[in-house]
């Protein structure tokens, strides 16, 4: 067991360094991509709801020590909307079907920026953070529904082309 948790570590170590890879040099799509969404939404439809939390705040934690702003407002925003995903998940999307996965990715997008300026417009309000993010937000905003959508219909057709036996819509 201890090797498997390492391994989920390396794992998340590797999405993170990759995320800012993608972010701050390589200007994939203009940096309008969050691999941590993509990540978190697939993990919401196939893995069990105490490795979605561990996932969000490890990551979370992760992109923090990496971020500009202050410490907690990644971490709060990825637990907030990963929790809020896998209650929907369990409640209301049954499968990994693919609708079901677009859907949860326009959903996730827009609930974790929400969630995200919802937290630095309060801290910017009680004068914590010199940071409130400008117009440009909004169409950073726009191009990540679309990039994190692409990136949904490739990640559920590699899946579901891994084998005949394991078909992610039959884990329940």
């Amino acid at each position: 067991m201890p090797k498997k948790n390492l391994y989920y570590i390396l794992l998340a170590c590797a999405l993170i360094f990759l995320q800012l890879a993608v972010v701050g040099n390589l200007n994939f799509f203009g940096g309008r991509v969050n691999l941590t969404l993509v990540v978190l939404i697939i993990l919401i439809n196939l893995a069990e709801f105490n490795w979605v939390v561990t996932f969000t705040v490890v990551i979370g934690l992760l992109l923090d020590v990496y971020s500009g702003l202050p410490f907690g407002i990644l971490t709060l925003s990825l637990f907030i909307s990963g929790v809020t995903l896998k209650i929907l998940f369990l409640n209301f999307f049954t499968n990994f079907s693919f609708y079901s996965l677009l859907l949860l990715g326009l959903i996730a997008v827009i609930l974790y920026n929400a969630v995200f300026i919802f937290i630095i417009g309060l801290i910017y309000f009680i004068g914590l953070s010199d940071y409130l993010p400008g117009f440009d937000y909004l169409y950073k905003f726009l191009w990540q529904i679309l990039t994190t959508e692409l990136i949904m219909v490739a990640a559920y057709y590699f899946i579901n082309s891994l084998s005949r036996k394991f078909k992610p819509v039959f884990i329940g």
